[in-house]
């Protein structure tokens, strides 16, 4: 029942977006500028969270992206990027990669076959395991250049990081609640257990959002017990997790 409620908490939604207002609080993250994920990681830095992994993930919907992104189109754009072809149960998917220092980056044109009943689309990730003002100059350059090569129009930047708190006790409670504060968060819904907690809120710091029935949100955080030993793993994302935690 546990794994159920935590898989189904929130939908899976993309592509719904509007913009929202940022305030200026001298005591929060609201001086930060750029992109959604320095929020992010100035709220976990300051909380001292270690930053295990980021990423940021684009999406656009394609009616056909095998016909639209053939693999002598996205190698002619992407030269020096490692491409493969791989098929599943009604769909097709064209991947690119491309590694450089502790950076990776993902290209994925998939086409469904109309009666699987599945989306076509194209997809951009970028993604790394440490972060810093020079890594957050790099992303930002990376995202903006490749976003114009790859979709039609300006997509929804789904940003996420996971990490580790070190506290024995606290199960990053106090953590999450100063990072809440900080992001200037109000909640909205949550699941609290004794070992996993998930809260769903909306930031006005933010520069997307997503409409549930009745309100709008565009921040997540988890929590879950490490238990390989002392500590709590954290996951915190805008407008909203794409994955599991």
């Amino acid at each position: 029942m546990k794994k159920y409620c935590r898989k189904h908490l929130i939908p899976f939604m993309l592509f719904t977006c509007l913009f929202a207002v940022i305030v200026g609080n001298k005591t929060s993250v609201a001086g930060q500028s750029g992109l959604d994920i320095e929020k992010l990681a100035y709220a976990v830095q300051q909380q001292h969270g270690t930053i295990i992994e980021w990423s940021l993930h684009t999406r656009e919907l394609a009616e056909q992206p095998s016909q639209e992104w053939t693999v002598a189109r996205l190698k002619k754009k992407f030269p020096e990027w490692e491409w493969s072809f791989s098929a599943a149960a009604g769909s097709e998917t064209v991947t690119g990669i491309k590694r450089h220092g502790h950076i990776e980056e993902k290209i994925k044109a998939v086409t469904a076959d109309n009666r699987a009943n599945l989306a076509s689309y194209v997809s951009y990730e970028i993604k790394g395991t440490t972060w810093d003002k020079s890594m957050a100059k790099r992303t930002g350059n990376l995202l903006q250049s490749r976003t114009e090569l790859i979709f039609k129009q300006k997509p929804v930047v789904f940003s996420c990081i996971k990490g580790i708190f070190n506290d024995e006790n606290d199960f990053g409670r106090s953590h999450v609640k100063e990072m809440m504060s900080s992001l200037l968060a109000k909640e909205k819904e949550a699941l609290r257990e004794e070992d996993f907690l998930s809260i769903s809120a909306y930031s006005s710091l933010f520069s997307q959002s997503l409409s549930l029935p009745g309100e709008e949100m565009n921040l997540q955080i988890g929590l879950r017990k490490n238990d390989a030993g002392h500590g709590t793993y954290f996951t915190v994302g805008t407008p909203i997790l794409t994955n599991e935690y």
